[in-house]
């Protein structure tokens, strides 16, 4: 009777484990995994800690319903009692330390709420595109008739390299600023902006003693610098 009952609960726990839809990440894989989604929410945690062993139930829950959300967006954790230079990596110092990321970047801290429907509502909101791809001439025209500032960049092609600083930046400060990148001939030549990261500001803000735009100076990090400055 003992035996069989052990059996039992053997297999209970073998089966929820394996029906876990949270990804446990290592310092091998940690980087190669990230990488492969569009977004996905990572909780640094100890398992010592008892904020963290409240989270764990909701955050298991929470990553089932977002595996089904279109686009789909993936929970992870990180044990940092073993996994120690992913941890370091990312300035890890308290438990459970949450981050989002984008693209394989880190995007922001998640400082949202810590049960199952307050993850999912967050999370679902960051999963939408960070930026737009202004296809046509109406497509740019519409876009900066908006009431906030528009950052906007201007490529010869997809391949150039500022949109991926601009799709990193936009990545990272989707929701203060809006953000888009255009390849389109014809919009290229009505905004006479080329292989450029301009910053527009929108009509309520603009005067007739200075520019309605300003080009972004630098690359890299130096992108959200001067778009945070602005």
């Amino acid at each position: 009777m003992h035996s069989l009952l052990f059996i039992t609960l053997s297999i209970s726990l073998i089966t929820l484990t394996i029906a876990s839809d949270v990804l446990v990440l290592t310092d091998s894989d940690f980087d190669t995994k990230v990488k492969q989604y569009d977004v996905l929410l990572a909780e640094f945690y100890a398992p010592w800690c008892g904020h963290c062993k409240r989270l764990a139930p909701e955050y298991e829950k929470a990553a089932t319903i977002l595996t089904k959300n279109d686009p789909p967006v993936a929970l992870a954790k990180v044990d940092c009692t073993v996994e120690t230079k992913t941890c370091a990596k990312y300035g890890v110092n308290g438990y459970p330390t949450i981050k989002i990321f984008k693209n394989g970047e880190v995007a922001e801290d998640y400082d949202g709420p810590r049960e199952v429907d307050g993850i999912v509502s967050t999370m679902k909101s960051k999963a939408g595109p960070s930026y737009r791809v202004l296809e046509t001439l109406a497509d740019y025209e519409k876009f900066l008739e908006h009431n906030d500032h528009s950052i906007i960049g201007y490529f010869e092609s997809d391949t150039h390299s500022l949109k991926d600083d601009l799709v990193k930046v936009a990545n990272q400060l989707s929701e203060k600023f809006r953000f888009a990148y255009t390849t389109s001939k014809e919009v290229l030549e009505k905004a006479g902006h080329l292989n450029q990261i301009v910053v527009h500001q929108p009509k309520r803000l603009q005067s007739k003693f200075e520019e309605a735009f300003s080009v972004v100076e630098g690359v890299g990090d130096k992108i959200k610098q001067y778009i945070q400055e602005k």
